[in-house]
């Protein structure tokens, strides 16, 4: 009893004598096959490769236009009791700040560098 050949790309199902006659054409396919990749592999150099990606990179790259940079007056968006408001929470805050600042050089004497430190006390009060 013999099965008709069914064939699934390079892959087939079927009697021996009909897979024999098919590995013959396989080997013939693997063959022209490994040709164009050594014909690609030689007209590929590595210089192209590397300007192909550097133009890539370029075409990634981010534009950065420097914005020229203008005073923000209050005046225009805040009525003065609003900005007095914020000037005197300011200052509370910036009290607030330097207390912490104290207390922190005080617990760690020169462990962090001033900026850190008032990074640091300032989240700390900002949290309390």
């Amino acid at each position: 009893m013999e099965v008709n050949q069914v064939r699934f790309g390079n892959y087939s199902i079927g009697s021996k004598s009909a897979q024999a006659g098919r590995s013959g054409g396989a080997q013939k396919d693997e063959s022209v096959k490994e040709e164009k990749k050594e014909q690609l592999n030689a007209q590929v150099e590595a210089d192209n490769i590397f300007n192909a990606l550097d133009i890539a990179g370029l075409q990634n790259k981010m534009q950065i236009n420097a914005v020229s940079q203008k005073e923000v007056n209050p005046k225009n968006y805040l009525s003065e009791e609003r900005i007095q408001d914020i000037e005197a929470m300011m200052g509370d805050f910036e009290a607030g700040v330097n207390n912490v600042a104290n207390i922190i050089e005080s617990e760690f004497p020169g462990v962090f560098a001033n900026d850190a430190k008032n990074a640091l006390a300032a989240s700390i009060f900002a949290q309390g």
